[in-house]
């Protein structure tokens, strides 16, 4: 039994050292219920979720203590057809829309490479909780997108936005090594019971 346990303590100080971030490193996720972001991928052709020209709309992040040296925001889109729908990104950079970029994607399926680095000048921001804004269809030709999830991650921590109503891959990681241990100790008991 004392073998078992120095092997538990081994395993879950490697699996604590390979999932390990930086000590900056933080993840602040903006989703539904939190403005229009839609709550479930059944509901991304429903209103009020997909959304176009006229329709902007803004959220604001949770705010990261300072500290960090880089940032990263990321977007989980639906149904966004670049290049020709031009969808804006904007984030507040000390009381200035500033325009990110926009969103890229292909029709009718979710992306989630949409990702934009913010610079220096919006860490005061990041710090304080940072508000971003998407104008969809900023073009006016007619498209429609659906937001499903924005994500703030800061020095090098790396959580994409998964579909709505999906637990984050951290969740999965959890839930797989909880039924790994669960599993061993169904083993261990089945091979003590035999040699018994």
């Amino acid at each position: 039994m004392r073998n078992f346990i120095r092997q538990l303590a081994a395993g879950t100080t490697l699996a604590m050292t390979v999932i390990a971030a930086p000590a900056f490193a933080a993840v602040d996720i903006a989703q539904a219920p939190t403005g229009f972001f839609v709550p479930t991928d059944a509901q991304k052709f429903d209103f009020p979720y997909y959304r176009g020209n006229g329709q902007d709309w803004s959220w604001t992040h949770g705010a990261i203590a300072a500290g960090f040296t880089t940032a990263k925001l990321t977007i989980a889109a639906f149904d966004v057809d670049s290049p020709d729908e031009v969808d804006e990104i904007y984030a507040n950079d000390s009381g200035t829309w500033t325009l990110l970029g926009a969103l890229t994607g292909s029709d009718s399926i979710w992306s989630y490479g949409n990702s934009f680095v913010l610079g220096a000048s919006f860490f005061d921001d990041i710090a304080t909780g940072l508000q971003v804004r998407i104008r969809p269809d900023a073009t006016n030709d007619g498209w429609i997108v659906t937001l499903g999830k924005s994500v703030l991650t800061t020095d090098g921590s790396d959580l994409p936005p998964v579909l709505p109503g999906v637990p984050e891959p951290s969740s999965w990681m959890m839930m797989i090594a909880g039924f790994g241990f669960i599993g061993a100790m169904a083993r261990r008991r089945k091979s003590v019971a035999v040699a018994a």
